[in-house]
């Protein structure tokens, strides 16, 4: 059974990867916890040194199914005017494509009132893409096409953009993360190219908290994902806080998943996260997420605990 799995989802992510418009960055389920993935302008916005770790397994007991892990490091000058990011990550799929790159983001902020502020951001990086495609141009799956005859490794260059509103009880977001900066990015043989055209990711993420009473918080969200040439994708969020020191929540996506999440802040340093997806056709996914926050924390100030 867990071959004739891998044999359907071999030739899925080939064609998805290798041909012309491929969907480069992944999509964490508890990314309001760590925007600075998707948005440079987020970076430094807690206001004190951050590591933030993810590591999520897609599509749980299937071979070669995708894995993605990421470390990312974020923090603001001391006068809070500039936050900065620092991001490694390592994505693959069916033990045949593999990402590996390093991601830096750098903003300005802006007050606009007292407790609202404005950051604009750049976001610059590459990453090492690499596709063993002579592994599978054997058996069932052998081409005569002279795009499987050779590996495919090479070093990408990205660039990326964003602006970021917040204050204590709202935030709204505007990002272009991941652009490829050339869309024709290997070559083969003389007469024959593999071209890979990055279709540009763009975010916009908006949430609130609610206030019950002084316990309890509620605070939906919601984030709208744009890639040319695919349907709009939609993700409603609410989570529950209690004392700011549990939470618990569910998303949906319109992409057909549903997906429930649970985070406990253990010290006022580390917070620890599990997502479990659900998708309506596909088998599960895990994700675990770890927050570390170095020096003095903000999870009882006002101003931070919305994140």
């Amino acid at each position: 059974m867990a071959k004739r799995y891998y044999n359907l989802l071999l030739p899925f992510f080939i064609l998805l990867f290798i041909n012309g418009h491929s969907q480069s960055l992944p999509l964490y389920s508890q990314y309001m916890y760590n925007m600075t993935n998707i948005n440079p302008a987020f970076a430094g916005n807690r206001g004190v040194p951050s590591l933030a770790f993810v590591w999520r397994e897609q599509w749980a007991g299937l071979p070669g199914a995708p894995s993605t892990k990421s470390i990312t490091y974020d923090a603001s000058n001391v006068e809070k005017h500039i936050g900065f990011g620092v991001q490694l990550y390592d994505d693959r799929y069916v033990n045949v494509f593999r990402r590996t790159g390093i991601n830096f983001s750098y903003n300005l902020k802006f007050p606009v009132s007292d407790k609202g502020v404005i950051s604009m951001g750049l976001k610059g990086g590459f990453y090492n893409d690499l596709k063993l495609l002579t592994e599978v141009n054997t058996g069932s799956f052998a081409s005569s096409d002279i795009a499987y005859s050779s590996d495919f490794n090479k070093i990408i260059p990205l660039a990326g953009a964003g602006i970021f509103y917040n204050d204590d009880k709202f935030y709204v977001g505007l990002s272009a993360p991941d652009v490829i900066i050339f869309s024709n990015v290997s070559t083969y043989k003389s007469d024959s190219s593999l071209t890979q055209v990055n279709q540009i990711h763009y975010f916009l993420t908006a949430g609130y908290s609610f206030d019950l009473n002084e316990d309890v918080s509620i605070k939906p969200s919601v984030l709208f994902r744009s890639i040319s040439g695919s349907p709009l994708e939609i993700d409603v969020n609410t989570n529950i806080w209690m004392k700011n020191l549990v939470g618990i929540g569910a998303s949906y996506r319109s992409s057909e998943l549903f997906l429930a999440m649970a985070e406990i802040q253990i010290t006022p340093q580390l917070r620890f996260g599990y997502s479990y997806d659900m998708p309506f056709k596909l088998p599960n996914s895990n994700e675990l997420f770890l927050r570390i926050e170095i020096g003095k924390s903000f999870p009882n100030n006002k101003k931070y605990k919305i994140f």
